[in-house]
């Protein structure tokens, strides 16, 4: 097993495709280099999860992975699999399909302040949230909030300033603490019954 610090590369888009992977621990997020130099997060990787399907192909990687948070992966040879691991492998990514097809609701339903809501809750249950003295928070800045809602990191600063003066939230570094969960889900909730 290899562990990723936050912030470290599993792999880069380009690199050989030839390692399976699957998250042991933490968050891992899986995301495109936009031509405009802006990074957009495709799916988030949960513990359990495979990931690098490419190597089933032989191809290289598409799309770069890299850790949200402390990360523990191991890599597989595909090559090397049985039949059993590698209906468990497909049966892993049919479900991670199925919520990446909820997150594509999520980036393309309703206006920022209800995306970004739905992003901290969505983080809420992985391995990004905590709790300490200050309350229920997950770790997350700015700019990977504005990857994972197709947004900018400018605009993403505004709304979650909104949400603070309004109590909603409170922020310190790469920290979201959630204040009040049930106006949080409101926010999200109303922008999905609009669609």
């Amino acid at each position: 097993m290899r562990t990723l610090a936050r912030g470290a590369a599993v792999y880069r888009s380009g690199d050989g495709g030839d390692t399976l992977y699957r998250l042991e621990s933490g968050l891992v997020r899986v995301v495109e280099l936009l031509a405009d130099g802006r990074f957009l997060t495709l799916r988030h990787v949960l513990p359990g999860d495979n990931f690098g399907e490419e190597a089933l192909e032989g191809k290289r990687y598409r799309y770069a992975a890299e850790a949200m948070t402390e990360a523990g992966v191991r890599g597989y040879d595909p090559q090397g699999m049985g039949p059993e691991e590698l209906r468990q492998v497909a049966r892993n990514l049919a479900r991670q399909m199925r919520r990446v097809q909820a997150y594509e609701t999520h980036l393309q339903t309703g206006e920022l302040r209800a995306r970004i809501a739905r992003y901290l809750l969505f983080l809420v249950d992985t391995p990004a949230c905590f709790r300490d003295q200050g309350g229920l928070y997950v770790v997350v800045s700015h700019e990977a909030i504005a990857q994972a809602t197709a947004s900018t990191r400018e605009s993403v600063s505004k709304v979650l300033s909104d949400l603070r003066q309004e109590g909603l939230i409170a922020t310190a570094y790469r920290k979201v603490y959630l204040l009040r969960l049930g106006a949080l889900e409101e926010e999200a909730q109303g922008a999905l019954e609009a669609a």
